[in-house]
């Protein structure tokens, strides 16, 4: 049985969807055949990488209104994910208020007869300093613990709106280390990308943009010292993510039985010298 990862906040702005391109980037780049199905109101990944590796599921304003009834409309449109997570070797991404659907569906339609007790997949869940984030990324991994209990949570640190060691004696760092220690959850570090270059590419695909040149960035705009440099600190960045996700991708493509013992709770830090 293959593993599936779920990458999700419904807190919108936390860097989901960039999550995701390093996920499939490094899956490209290590040869494996990760499909990714995105359900979002518009397409990001899928325009990015196309159909061929994304499934762009799109949540249209009437479909997210049949979804606040909870009809059977409702459901059926999230029994089709079950025999995926059963196959596993996807990524799902979901958009902004999107899991809170999935939370529902798998909470009365048993998520165990196709998963067991979720041994096999991986939820990633990014937060940035921003309180409503925090709140709604710890519930998420609360709510996760419930519907699958054996899964693997992983809490996904975005430094972009400011460095999470002021929140030292927060909170949630208190509640943050009991879930390292007591309940197996992981911490990794994404750090935003500090080079002059990064706006310029943010059209790019990373398992692409990792290949560039100083020439490439010059006929972005750039001028050479600065390509020079940029390139440095945008190779360590993606280096450094790559280091940090790829085991986690290794993991879901190695084929093993439901109930697999889980890994102990560790903090993993992303840096960017």
């Amino acid at each position: 049985m293959l593993g599936s990862i779920l990458v999700l906040n419904d807190r919108g702005g936390v860097g989901k969807t960039l999550l995701s391109h390093h996920l499939l980037a490094g899956a490209l780049l290590e040869a494996m055949p990760l499909r990714v199905v995105e359900y979002e109101v518009n397409e990001r990944l899928a325009r990015l990488f196309g159909p061929e590796l994304v499934e762009h599921r799109r949540i249209s304003q009437d479909f997210a209104n049949l979804m606040g009834t909870g009809g059977d409309g409702f459901f059926e449109f999230w029994d089709q994910i079950g025999p995926e997570l059963q196959r596993g070797g996807r990524l799902f991404d979901f958009g902004g208020n999107i899991s809170q659907w999935f939370f529902n569906w798998a909470e009365v339609s048993g998520l165990d007869y196709y998963v067991g007790d979720g041994s096999r997949l991986t939820f990633m869940v990014p937060v940035t300093v921003d309180l409503a984030s925090l709140q709604t990324g710890m519930a998420t991994l609360e709510r996760v613990a419930v519907i699958a209990p054996g899964a693997k949570r992983v809490l996904v640190e975005n430094g972009c709106s400011g460095p999470f060691s002021q929140l030292e004696e927060s909170h949630y760092a208190k509640r943050k280390a009991e879930m390292v220690e007591r309940e197996n959850v992981t911490v990794i570090g994404m750090p935003a990308c500090t080079a002059p270059a990064w706006a310029r590419l943010t059209g790019h695909r990373l398992d692409q943009v990792v290949a560039m040149t100083r020439d490439d960035l010059v006929k972005l705009g750039m001028s050479p010292p600065v390509a020079s440099r940029s390139l440095i600190v945008i190779h360590e960045w993606l280096r450094s993510m790559n280091m940090a996700l790829t085991p986690f991708l290794t993991d879901m493509f190695r084929a093993t039985q439901p109930g697999a013992a889980k890994a102990p709770g560790k903090t993993i830090k992303a840096k960017v010298n």
